[in-house]
């Protein structure tokens, strides 16, 4: 019986330990060269020393990801993106960048994107370094008009993939790098969403997950985030509680120029729109709660006022992602963010839209 229960075990137990195996043959190579693969953080995973050109890594990667297969006394490397796979190099010592690699699909998706991507991102970096130096005027004007059809150029060769590769981690990945590319995070947000359950079992998914959610705190379509401080007699007051109206949330502090500039408007607007379901609720980032009741009352602030009194680690601001003052969001009854940094006669014409 103990034999029997053994024997079934044993293929679990097996299978367990399954990791990854590197063979690799690289003529020219000098015997004895150290070869490992390393993080892209730069730890070392596996290592061993090459005899007649060939060498041969084996280990368990926690996850799929991009490695680097490097070589002592060589300044060039592999690229491998790669899980637990039997991976096969083969190439030249004076050529290691141009290595054949096979027995790993996400590396046949991630060398597949790379090939169309360099040419495109190498022209807009060229671009971008021309623009920079060149002066205000009509050349710079048509080399930034050069530089924006590029770019959109980019933008649609990376959605054609990952339409195409949309059941692959590569896919996560590049998604993850080049997230900036799409400057809004609902877009980033609707191409994760396009991705099967498949290509989110790598680390730059859930990396991906954290920054929608983060991003879309305060973003314009999202729904706001409830927050409770204390105001200027010390009590409690919500976010919430004005749910129903318009609400123009406003960050701004008593030792702050531009804030104090701003606040003119921000009292004819409020003057203007209070009896049309329109309030404004102030967040300080003072220190000083004397300085805080000080401005308010020198500047005909009339709302509802909130501060933790943590300069810029105000916890709301911080929530909101505030990295500069003065700064607005511009709420609908719903709880939705309609607007955002509307100052002057923007906040005045979006208020004219929405409450006629």
């Amino acid at each position: 019986m103990k034999k029997l229960l053994f024997a079934l075990l044993l293929p679990i137990s097996v299978f367990a330990q399954k990791g990854y195996s590197i063979k690799g043959t690289i003529k020219g190579l000098k015997d004895s060269t150290l070869v490992f693969l390393q993080t892209a953080q730069g730890n070392t995973l596996a290592q061993d020393y090459a005899k007649k050109g060939t060498f041969s890594l084996v280990g368990k990667l926690d996850a799929a990801d991009l490695y680097q297969l490097s070589f002592i006394g060589y300044k060039e490397s592999v690229e491998l993106f790669i899980d637990n796979d039997n991976i096969v190099v083969n190439g030249e010592a004076t050529k290691l960048k141009s290595a054949a690699v096979t027995g790993s699909q996400l590396h046949a998706d991630y060398t597949s994107f790379v090939k169309g991507f360099s040419p495109l991102s190498e022209k807009l970096g060229k671009l971008a370094g021309v623009i920079n130096a060149e002066k205000e005027g009509k050349k710079r004007d048509s080399l930034i008009n050069v530089f924006n059809s590029s770019r959109n150029k980019l933008m649609v060769y990376t959605d054609t993939y990952l339409k195409t590769k949309s059941g692959s981690a590569v896919s996560s990945f590049v998604l993850f790098q080049l997230n900036k590319l799409y400057g809004d995070v609902n877009a980033v947000e609707e191409r994760y969403n396009s991705l099967l359950p498949s290509a989110k079992n790598i680390v730059y998914a859930k990396e991906l997950e954290r920054m929608i959610a983060t991003g879309k705190i305060g973003a314009v379509g999202s729904m706001a985030v409830d927050f409770t401080q204390a105001d200027t007699a010390s009590k409690p007051v919500s976010l919430s509680q004005f749910k129903g109206k318009y609400v123009l949330v406003d960050f701004w502090a008593s030792w702050c120029r531009p804030c104090r500039a701003e606040n003119p408007n921000v009292v004819t607007a409020y003057e203007v729109f209070k009896d049309k379901n329109f309030t404004v609720l102030g967040v300080s980032l003072d220190q000083q709660k004397a300085n805080w009741v000080q401005a308010i009352n020198a500047d005909k602030l009339t709302w509802s006022h909130v501060s933790d009194l943590q300069y810029w680690n105000n916890a709301v601001a911080k929530m909101y992602g505030i990295q500069s003052i003065p700064a607005n969001i511009l709420i609908g009854p719903d709880g939705k963010i309609i607007g955002k940094d509307l100052r002057g006669e923007d906040l005045q014409q979006k208020l004219k839209e929405l409450l006629k």
